[in-house]
């Protein structure tokens, strides 16, 4: 293959990320008129492929029950799968469904968590809310919250610094 390969990946990589935007773009032309259930059919397709800001979509889709029944419990799945990947929308929602016991415990540590995770990628929304979380809490609880943030991040340093440094690949 030679010199070519990587020219022939990337031209792959390309396609799919043309077609992967072009679903996009359906399913929020589908949502925007009112269509759930062919904007559902879209956004679940990306959605089971990883890509967060659908699987924030279907989140937001179950929680505010928009062409699907309403399921907390399928709300805090999707949410959690595009939280993770560090989508703020997703981290914000999430923290305020561990904050309102919404289809879980109440549990302020991972509410105060979740929302620091979003405030720290700029969601103001999110500054607001770790405020308001952060007087209800006690000191270890923050101290704790602040642990599980730190971490969150450290990993996600830990993850970006693989593909800059050749000597962190396990392949």
């Amino acid at each position: 293959m030679g010199p070519r390969h990587p020219a022939i990946l990337a031209s792959l990589l390309l396609l799919l990320l043309n077609a992967s935007a072009c679903e996009d773009r359906r399913a929020d032309k589908a949502y925007l008129r009112g269509d759930y259930g062919k904007a559902l059919t879209e956004i679940e397709f990306l959605a089971n492929r990883g890509e967060a800001r659908a699987q924030y979509d279907l989140g937001l889709m179950y929680d505010q029950g928009q062409g699907v029944p309403k399921d907390d419990a399928r709300a805090i799945h999707w949410y959690g799968l595009a939280a993770e990947q560090g989508e703020p929308r997703a981290q914000y929602n999430l923290g305020l469904m561990y904050l309102n016991g919404q289809g879980v415990q109440p549990d302020l540590v991972t509410a105060y968590y979740w929302v620091t995770l979003s405030a720290n990628r700029g969601n103001v929304h999110a500054r607001d809310a770790r405020d308001y979380i952060g007087e209800k809490m006690s000191t270890e609880q923050i101290a704790e919250g602040k642990r599980l943030v730190q971490h969150y991040e450290d990993q996600k340093q830990k993850n970006a610094c693989t593909f800059c440094n050749p000597n962190n690949r396990s392949y």
